[in-house]
């Protein structure tokens, strides 16, 4: 019985694990307070080696110092990243990279923005060449908090309109959401039906 709860369980957890290793997928983290801005990215490096590979062969690659390659792909996220704040650009200036070997990670420091900002436009069409890749894009402004999911279906582009309460869930995210429910709508009822024939 444990052994099929934990299947069950895996089962149930699976779409969140595929999404932290998929890698169609990449995170990016905005986070706006009065004092200053950060833009967070997690990039899997299966995807970062497939779109670089695309400009660059194998063999320049492998013959570029680290500190050329790390140029590469920060300039790869850079000209693949328009977001405005009410019409003010966002633009990355100052920032970190830290490559690893199933992840790489980035970290841009912004100024700090106005805290009456009313429409948050994105569009951030990197990895796009890869096929079938999704970035989820999730903020924290001013403790307005929420996450929207960019991919082929919106052209990696969306305007979020910010209002007192959390922003609405768009409709890929509730397609995504309402496959979990259920999921464990399923899970919850095979696990009823195996413990009542155990009894």
């Amino acid at each position: 019985m444990m052994k099929n709860m934990i299947i069950g369980l895996m089962f149930l957890f699976s779409p969140f694990l595929m999404w932290s290793h998929n890698p169609l997928s990449a995170t990016y983290y905005f986070e706006v307070t009065e004092n200053a801005s950060l833009l967070t990215i997690s990039l899997s490096q299966d995807a970062v080696n497939k779109v670089l590979l695309e400009s660059h062969t194998l063999d320049e690659l492998d013959r570029m110092d680290q500190k050329d390659f790390k140029e590469l792909i920060v300039n790869y996220i850079k000209s693949n990243f328009e977001v405005h704040l009410d019409n003010v650009d966002v633009t990355l200036a100052k920032g970190g990279i830290k490559l690893g070997s199933h992840q790489t990670d980035l970290k841009f420091v912004l100024p700090p923005y106005g805290q009456d900002i009313v429409e948050i436009e994105v569009y951030i069409p990197a990895f796009k060449e890869n096929g079938k890749h999704q970035t989820i894009f999730s903020y924290n402004i001013y403790g307005k908090t929420n996450k929207v999911i960019l991919s082929e279906l919106n052209n990696y582009k969306v305007i979020i309109e910010l209002n007192e309460k959390e922003t609405t869930i768009n409709n890929h995210q509730l397609w995504y959401y309402s496959g979990i429910a259920i999921l464990l709508v399923i899970t919850l009822l095979f696990f009823r039906k195996r413990l009542t024939k155990e009894i």
